[in-house]
């Protein structure tokens, strides 16, 4: 670690439901503590609190002189109408964002997801592509990553989400953007899941909370790589399963901190590069 001397103070903030076990407040205070940024990094939790609102709660955070909040589940889409600009360009498309500046009495948005998967996945695939990907869940993380998805040239994004409303939203906004996807429906997922090069989760669905697998560990191997958003365990069920299979698996530890470091350049306008130090030191917080 350097010893730069903090020259600016910044109030940040992490906006989400059930986030007490949140290490992004420790991510991006080590990394403001590197770059000589004073990062006042907090936590906003809704879960449990009568009629909490995120868009007035985001709206407060611009009055009370945040630079910024990182946005993560379930307000992800509820933001989406606040934000006037995009912070980056090519996100604006994706109908959710996870990352909001404040600036002048403006609020504009990104999505880290978006990014940080596709650097994620670059990280571990390198130039491979995605092939045919079976993704599940098209919430607001689900919409970035099969975005991402389809940047990184998936030739198919099939898509299941037990809400068939958000899959079939999902499947025209990325048919309109012009890329290959379809919805899945409950009878015809096992299938998919056999078909796919890339089994993709995008539910909670292996969090601490929600422990499980969606995937029957009896129909992988066939594929070639999966990923899971999730990353609170590191090895979800699904990670695990897709390892005994012989799969390239791909993270959400790869997500977490590729996105953190992206919204840190967004509220900084510092770029940090990634090294060994740096994951090494983020994989011991999740232990």
């Amino acid at each position: 670690m350097n010893n730069k001397r903090c020259f600016m103070t910044m109030v940040m903030g992490l906006m989400g439901a059930g986030i007490s076990r949140s290490r992004m407040p420790r991510l991006q205070q080590f990394l403001g503590t590197q770059q000589g940024v004073n990062v006042n990094y907090c936590l906003i939790d809704g879960e449990g609190v009568d009629g909490f609102d995120p868009v007035a709660r985001a709206q407060q955070c611009l009055a009370e002189g945040f630079s910024g909040i990182n946005v993560t589940h379930p307000y992800k889409q509820r933001v989406w109408p606040l934000v006037s600009e995009p912070a980056v360009a090519g996100h604006e498309h994706i109908g959710s964002y996870n990352t909001l500046t404040f600036k002048d009495g403006v609020i504009r948005g990104a999505n880290t997801d978006f990014s940080g998967f596709m650097r994620g996945y670059r990280f571990r695939r390198g130039k491979l592509a995605p092939g045919k990907v079976l993704m599940a869940g098209a919430g607001g993380v689900g919409r970035a990553i099969a975005f991402g998805l389809g940047e990184l040239g998936a030739t198919e994004i099939a898509l299941y989400d037990i809400h068939l409303e958000q899959s079939s939203s999902l499947c025209a906004t990325l048919n309109a953007a012009g890329y290959n996807a379809r919805v899945v429906q409950q009878q015809d997922l096992a299938d998919a899941i056999t078909a796919a090069d890339g089994l993709v989760n995008c539910t909670a669905i292996g969090m601490y909370s929600h422990p499980g697998n969606l995937f029957d560990p009896s129909v992988l191997g066939g594929q070639q790589w999966v990923f899971d958003a999730v990353y609170t365990p590191l090895d979800t069920e699904f990670i695990i399963a897709a390892r005994t299979a012989g799969l390239q698996c791909i993270s959400g530890f790869d997500l977490w901190i590729y996105q953190g470091l992206d919204a840190f350049k967004i509220f900084t306008g510092v770029d940090v590069e990634d090294s060994q130090d740096l994951i090494s030191e983020a994989l011991s917080w999740l232990d």
